[in-house]
């Protein structure tokens, strides 16, 4: 199974984004996984095949970059494999 997360440097900032996110894709709030040891304790989760409209919706929202961190999620046989996905220019 594949999907992404991303993770923020706080709550607010997650919770805002994903106001702004539900309106452009389906995503939904989820803990931080503890194989990620970066931001608050909550991400914001959503399919592969949402990442076209997220990646808008976290241009439009006007978040620095700084603040969040998105990454892919690899999950086999029980084992969670995330990896940093580099936001295009």
């Amino acid at each position: 199974m594949i999907y992404y997360v991303i993770t923020f440097a706080n709550t607010h900032s997650a919770i805002t984004t994903q106001a702004h996110l539900e309106t452009c894709a389906q995503v939904s709030i989820m803990p931080t996984l503890r194989e990620i040891s970066a931001g608050c304790g909550i991400s914001i989760r959503f399919l592969p095949a949402e990442l076209p409209q997220v990646l808008t919706g976290l241009k439009t929202r006007g978040l620095d970059e700084k603040m969040y961190q998105v990454y892919e999620i690899r999950e086999t046989d029980g084992t969670i494999f995330p990896t940093v996905f580099v936001l295009p220019n």
